[in-house]
């Protein structure tokens, strides 16, 4: 999609010299993120432990190659193999000293998610190369961003120049599992360790958006599981009404009946349409609006974009389990659903709106039991069984930072020094290790990151031009925060 350029701005002799070794270490970047790719980091479950050692130890010879100085962090898995001691490490490597006022962080996960190397085109381990992609798992979400990262700490590391200040790279293991040994543990037992400026490597760009935005607010998640009691019994005697699973659909297809959690979200439709438009025409935002969210469209996909995510709390029905047999009617239906949450909705929101639901369904509903049950409280449907039983899989709240900030229009700089387009700031329906790391009082994180696409799905790939201007703004970042 087409762009609106800026003139581009002039830039000193050490600036153009730092963006040329970029240029210069492009194969060797391209070579970087292929190495990360090719070491199987994917995680399953939280209640899988999966061996992070390899992908850690690679990282940290380079990062001490790269003149750093590193320092582990363990966390015990509690679903290690018998007698091992094995743990799930998050890293920091740093140059520079402590104590001067000024720190920037540039962060990453290492972990993927799982794939089914059969639905792809090339080895989901091996990054492959063609028309100006690079293919492979995590080569989007988000080991691109992380190489990009790395290169532009060893550039800058190399490059003589003295710092003010300190730059480390921070590394977690399992933000695919919604962070609980990586950004949680660092940021509830580390804080002090990891308090600056961050800058995470996630995708920030895709398809057919081509320069990245840059990511200042996410929405938090409230991940239930729900579980429907009813009558069990042979199959060739239908339960239309007491069935579990007829409970649980009941539920899903009445859906927009339900009064989900309304407030103001931090940037409105009108705020980032606006930065959209400093970028694109009018025209070219309509034709957005029409385009395929990947490279190739679900021919299943008849949602299209759904702008409407990115400003209303959303549910999402992701789950579901019942039955033993083809013949048996099951007792119960287990369901899990996905709200993701805009910051100021808490947990107790949700739940409140889903018993509120449930009641106008007909269906009695249990909670956790350190909320109060408004359903009980009034005194609604107690003579019937329970027909619901609800438990919280995980909450994490959304977060905010203003993309006015001082730290966030440095970034923007360097951005429209590099991509010579203006930084648009959006607010992402998604979450990642930043929602912790904000939560826990840290200022100023953001994500941005290269363009990529079908990210946890098949045939991921990043753009080789994003992957070295991506490396070019965390440099060009890193210097003007920390060397001038």
């Amino acid at each position: 999609m087409s762009e609106k350029r800026i003139p581009p701005r002039s830039l000193s002799a050490e600036e153009s010299t730092l963006l040329a070794r970029v240029d210069e270490q492009k194969a060797q970047l391209v070579e970087l993120l292929g190495q990360l790719v090719a070491i199987d980091s994917r995680v399953i479950n939280l209640e899988t432990f999966s061996d992070q050692e390899p992908i850690f130890s690679f990282v940290e010879a380079f990062m001490k190659q790269a003149g750093a100085t590193c320092e582990r962090f363990r966390c015990t898995h509690p679903h290690v193999p018998d007698g091992s001691n094995k743990a799930w490490p998050s890293l920091i490597a740093a140059i520079g000293e402590r104590g001067t006022g000024k720190a920037l962080q540039l962060c990453g996960h290492l972990d993927v998610v799982p794939f089914s190397p059969e639905s792809w085109t090339s080895d989901p381990l091996q990054a492959t190369t063609r028309d100006g992609k690079i293919f492979g798992r995590g080569t989007a979400d988000m080991k691109g961003g992380v190489a990009s990262q790395m290169m532009a700490f060893k550039i800058l590391s190399s490059a003589g120049i003295p710092l003010k200040g300190r730059l480390q790279m921070l590394f977690f293991p399992d933000e695919e599992m919604n962070g609980d040994y990586g950004s949680q543990f660092m940021a509830r037992e580390h804080k002090a360790a990891i308090d600056a400026p961050t800058i995470i490597g996630e995708p920030t760009g895709q398809p057919p958006i081509k320069s990245p935005a840059i990511i200042v607010g996410e929405k938090g998640h409230a991940w239930l599981k729900l579980k429907f009691h009813g009558a069990s019994g042979h199959g060739s005697m239908p339960k239309p009404r007491s069935n579990a699973i007829n409970k649980a659909s009941k539920f899903m297809a009445n859906r927009g009946k339900m009064e989900l959690p309304k407030v103001k979200p931090p940037l409105s439709l009108r705020n980032m349409l606006g930065s959209l438009l400093s970028r694109y025409s009018l025209g070219s935002l309509l034709s957005l609006a029409r385009a395929p969210a990947t490279e190739a469209p679900d021919p299943y996909n008849e949602d299209g974009l759904g702008i409407g995510n990115f400003f209303n709390t959303t549910i999402s029905f992701n789950q579901i389990h019942a039955g033993t047999k083809v013949n048996v009617i099951p007792p119960t239906c287990e369901m899990e659903i996905d709200v993701r949450v805009l910051p100021g909705v808490t947990v107790k929101d949700v739940i409140n709106s889903i018993v509120h639901y449930c009641t106008r369904l007909g269906f009695r509903i249990k909670i956790p039991g350190e909320f109060v049950n408004l359903q009980e409280a009034a005194g609604k449907l107690k003579n019937r069984p329970m027909d619901v039983e609800l438990s919280i899989i995980s909450f994490t709240p959304g977060t905010f930072d203003d993309p006015g900030r001082p730290f966030t229009t440095l970034l923007s700089g360097a951005f429209e020094d590099v991509y010579h387009v203006k930084a648009v700031h959006f607010f992402a329906p998604g979450s990642s290790d930043a929602v912790f790391l904000r939560g826990a009082g840290i200022s100023d994180v953001v994500l941005f990151g290269p363009t990529g696409g079908n990210t946890h799905d098949a045939n991921e790939f990043v753009d080789v031009e994003d992957l070295v201007n991506t490396c070019k703004v965390y440099l060009l970042t890193a210097y003007r925060m920390l060397c001038k």
